[in-house]
């Protein structure tokens, strides 16, 4: 990645096993967690679908240009000693 970004490296956990990774951390987002479709295709994560697809904006109030958002990932998410389950929205 170019420029100055806050990388973290973290752990998501899902059936008892870990899986080493990193997390972008974005000090203006609202509290929610993304997880790109191919990531969680090629590890295996099993999504779930929302019964109402949900639209996301970008800082400019577009919709965002990957689409709605149609479903979630519930995983578990280790940064050193901390951790919690956390739902992911999926997007690309």
């Amino acid at each position: 990645m170019e420029g100055k970004h806050f990388v973290i490296t973290c752990t998501l956990t899902m059936n008892n096993q870990g899986i080493p990774t990193h997390a972008l951390i974005d000090s203006g987002a609202i509290g929610i967690a993304f997880m790109d479709k191919d990531s969680a295709h090629h590890h295996h994560i099993p999504l779930q679908e929302l019964t109402e697809k949900e639209q996301v904006e970008v800082i400019d109030r577009r919709p965002i240009e990957s689409g709605d958002i149609t479903h979630i990932a519930k995983v578990g998410m280790k940064i050193q000693d901390g951790g919690e389950q956390l739902p992911m929205i999926i997007t690309t």
